[in-house]
């Protein structure tokens, strides 16, 4: 294609564009009596200053202006949602309040020059996810001219990891140009400072301006922006890590000097994943002897994407009779298996060649249940936040990539608009099929802690019900209160969570079920046991809070996500709308770390989530079946462990000259100040150093956190650099020993790390960890365990060395006796694994009453 016939066709579809915008603009999107008011907003607005006083009327006619224009099929701008949320939730400050004349100012823009914005278009990919390539974008003027002082900014979106680009270097990595067709004009690259979702979103960030340096773009002249321009011998622009169906290219444009940044729409550029690296496996967890079911083999990348290119046959190894050949039907196989006999199974993949290698679930074939297990994500995010994807690619990742049960597309409602949430109610019904999987209706009430905290609202179905907005119910208790005035109580699951903390000094006991105690920001056992303190009746459960339309399986992305995705499961006899929704009314859920571990706990007979008849004796038992092998289970008793069993350690008296260790680092999620947001990560950063041994080997125990840096050096094979991450969590890695003595130690030098994590405390902010040196020795270990405990403002962060069996359990049974004379009593389980994964039980009550 030559570039006449490319600068034709762009003529062309720009006249298309402006012949179509001519077309609905003769018809108003508004009813009369908006239209009236929003014109005399637009009058206002340039004769009276907004205040603190006329601020709310004029949000309230932006919001209906707003979802007028959505639900006209017309762009809406970046982040005036926002703006009008803040305003009608009280918060109108000078900044607000000047973040709300901008949206107004915007706005009306675009409804006085529909063709003013002008046009453009991207070249859309794919690109493979971490490779070089070339991106370019090409901007059509409209009516509205730029003149000399105005121009692009080139933004990027915060979580989009591009590599670094720049325009000072043609010959180097992620080069950025720009060209005209109009000869007349030229640019000069600056930059400006950016918050929000396009900058550094809690903060600025330095944003790659080019401004017209003379001359004035009209009507059809195009600009076009090259990402990753190859022709000075630049290699081009690194692409994000991880795949998507609309990469955000952020593009904003000033019409003159110093005049208002306006959003240009994105573009859908495209990102794929690489070749197969590795595979996983989906099961259900519990099955009938002579059931057939269906096992999901995903072929991924190093970055667990979808893989593309060639895709090899497999094998499936369920342990029980010879490995089957299962011929691929691309990165994603289905293969229907029956088990006959009762018993355990542990799925391993390996592609025929032998190269690749994974595992899956754990399957529990057996002929009397307690229940069923059905695994789900109920907070996930895209594009139609601060995200990144678009709502089909949400629900094909729940349903295809991550192969859940239910899932909720819970976008924040101070993002939302009338248009997308009707997107989001249509998707319920169009990826639902019962029995197989369950989408819900439902959206993230999205206020501060102060006002009460981050809740998930899911809806049991999503015909007949509307959303109750943090807009106009800014407080927890009018949420509560705004739910029950309009939808029945039974049909309605509001779940807190911790990252932007919930308040748990409020529960409503009809609405609120269930408490989300991890997620991608962290772990936060802590925030179940406040609400259990308080006298709430709640159960666990766990979500991914992913931001890039990878509910379920979502690997850590760094910055606030440096952790893989939680999951909730939920117990019940099947995989329908009904029967699930009522699962997470009745507590019949657990929370996992995302490895979808089989536990049954019960007191007396009583299974979690419920309540006991009062009895002074208590048999507590449950069956724990991990994914790895199981470190610990812990009991905990009205806020306090009274019981725990270690089955990974060994007795370090019984060191030989080769032996293997789990070296682990762990840090406190829970706020120094109560009512605060989470103490944020922790950064692990340093040398260590093995003396008077061997490093044989040593790798990240959890294989799919490719956060935990490890670079051996070239010159010391017994020093190794390493960084890993702790928020309420254990991180580790699997050491290999060799020719040790009774003088073997490992020298830890540490450097300073800062504590890192979105939603940031608002009392206590984040600290500096100062550099430490330690030594963990090997004559230092009591009961095959040594430790070193550093102390910073009340919190005690651990590094601990211990020595592990390799043949550990997975599968262990337990039984725990306990007594007590008081009614109201509650107990929960806590399963640690090897690899870092954890599970929570919900809680059994033993008499007392619930609240009502």
């Amino acid at each position: 294609m030559t570039y006449s016939f490319f600068r034709r066709l762009l003529s062309y579809l720009f006249a298309l564009t402006l012949a179509l915008c001519a077309f609905y603009a003769s018809a108003d999107y508004m009813p009369p009596d908006l239209r009236d008011r929003v014109e005399q907003l637009k009058i206002d607005r340039k004769s009276i200053p907004t205040t603190t006083l006329n601020a709310p009327a004029r949000a309230m006619t932006l919001w209906e202006w707003i979802n007028a224009f959505a639900l006209a099929q017309r762009y809406v701008p970046v982040d005036a949602t926002r703006f009008v949320a803040q305003s009608l939730a009280g918060t109108n400050t000078p900044f607000t309040m000047g973040q709300l004349d901008a949206a107004i100012n915007e706005l009306t823009f675009l409804d006085d020059n529909p063709q003013g914005i002008g046009q453009l278009v991207a070249t859309t990919g794919p690109f493979p996810v971490a490779d070089f390539a070339t991106i370019a974008q090409t901007y059509t003027v409209g009516t509205t001219s730029i003149q000399t002082g105005g121009g692009f900014l080139v933004a990027r979106h915060f979580m989009a990891n591009f590599g670094l680009w720049q325009t000072t270097d043609p010959k180097a990595d992620h080069y950025i140009s720009i060209v005209s067709s109009n000869p007349r004009v030229t640019f000069v690259a600056s930059s400006k400072p950016v918050t929000g979702m396009h900058g550094g979103f809690r903060t600025s960030r330095s944003t790659l301006m080019f401004e017209v340096a003379s001359g004035t773009l009209v009507e059809g002249d195009t600009v076009t922006i090259t990402y990753g321009d190859t022709s000075k011998g630049s290699r081009g622009i690194l692409t994000p890590s991880f795949s998507s169906d609309r990469m955000p290219l952020p593009l904003y444009i000033a019409f003159t000097a110093n005049g208002q940044f306006m959003s240009v729409p994105i573009q859908p550029v495209r990102t794929i994943g690489g070749a197969v690296a590795g595979v996983a496996a989906f099961a259900p967890s519990i099955v009938s002897p002579g059931e057939t079911f269906e096992i999901s083999i995903r072929a991924q990348d190093q970055y667990y994407n979808r893989a593309t290119g060639e895709i090899p046959n497999w094998q499936l190894d369920l342990g029980s009779d010879e490995p089957t050949n299962i011929a691929s039907s691309g990165a994603i196989t289905v293969a229907e298996v029956t088990l006959d006999a009762p018993g355990v199974y542990h799925p391993r993949i390996t592609s025929q060649d032998g190269v690749i290698k994974g595992s899956g679930n754990p399957i529990l074939v057996s002929e009397t249940p307690r229940s069923r297990v059905f695994w789900g994500d109920t907070h996930g995010h895209s594009g139609f936040a601060e995200g990144i994807g678009t709502p089909d690619r949400f629900m094909q990742w729940a349903k295809e990539d991550a192969r859940l049960d239910f899932v909720t597309h819970s976008e924040h409602d101070v993002w939302l608009d009338d248009a997308e949430w009707e997107v989001l109610r249509n998707n319920v019904s169009a990826y639902t099929e019962e029995g197989k999987f369950v989408a819900y209706l439902g959206y993230e009430w999205t206020v501060y802690g102060p006002n009460g905290g981050h809740h998930n609202v899911l809806f049991r179905r999503p015909q007949g019900v509307s959303r109750v907005p943090a807009q106009f119910y800014p407080t927890l208790s009018k949420l509560y209160q705004g739910l029950r005035s309009s939808t029945n109580p039974k049909d309605v699951v509001v779940i807190p969570h911790a990252h932007q903390a919930g308040d748990y000094r409020q529960n409503d006991p009809e609405l609120e079920p269930l408490v989300e105690i991890m997620s991608q920001h962290g772990n936060f056992e802590w925030f179940g046991r406040m609400y259990l303190e308080h006298g709430h009746e709640v159960g666990f459960t766990a979500a991914s809070d992913n931001h890039l339309s990878q509910p379920g399986y979502s690997p850590p992305l760094g910055g606030s996500l440096s952790q893989r995705g939680g999951l909730g499961a939920l117990l019940a006899q099947e995989a329908t709308t009904d029967s699930l929704f009522d699962a997470m009314k009745n507590l019949q859920s657990y929370a996992t770390t995302g490895d979808r571990i089989i536990l049954d706990f019960a007191v007396n007979d009583t299974s979690m989530g419920k309540r006991a008849p009062f009895q002074e004796d208590r048999v507590i038992n449950g069956r724990v079946i991990g994914t790895a092998p199981i470190d610990s289970i812990t009991i905990i008793k009205n806020d306090k462990e009274i019981w725990q069993q270690n089955y990974l350690a060994t007795d370090a008296n019984r060191l030989g000259k080769s032996e293997t260790f789990l070296l682990s680092f762990a840090s406190d999620s829970e706020p120094f100040h109560r009512g605060d947001n989470p103490r944020g990560w922790r950064s692990w950063e340093g040398t260590l150093e093995v003396l008077n041994g061997t490093i044989e080997s040593i790798e990240a125990y959890d294989a799919s956190f490719p956060l935990q840096n490890l670079k051996v050096a070239e010159d010391n094979p017994n020093l190794v650099t390493f960084a890993t991450k702790t928020r309420g969590d254990t991180s580790s890695y699997l050491l290999k020993l060799s020719n040790l003595t009774r003088n073997s130690r490992i020298q830890f030098d540490l450097v300073e790390t800062p504590e890192t994590g979105g939603a940031p405390p608002i009392y206590r902010r984040h600290q500096r960890i100062p550099a430490v040196s330690f030594v963990l020795a090997l004559k230092d270990m009591q009961q095959g365990k040594v430790s070193f405990q550093q102390v910073l403002d009340g919190y005690t962060d651990k590094a601990q060395l211990r020595h592990i069996r390799t043949d550990g359990a997975k599968d262990i049974t337990f039984t725990v006796n306990d007594s007590s004379s008081r009614q109201g009593d509650y107990y929960f389980v806590r399963v640690v694994q090897a690899n870092d994964a954890i599970a929570w039980s919900s809680p059994v009550w033993i008499g007392g009453h619930a609240k009502r």
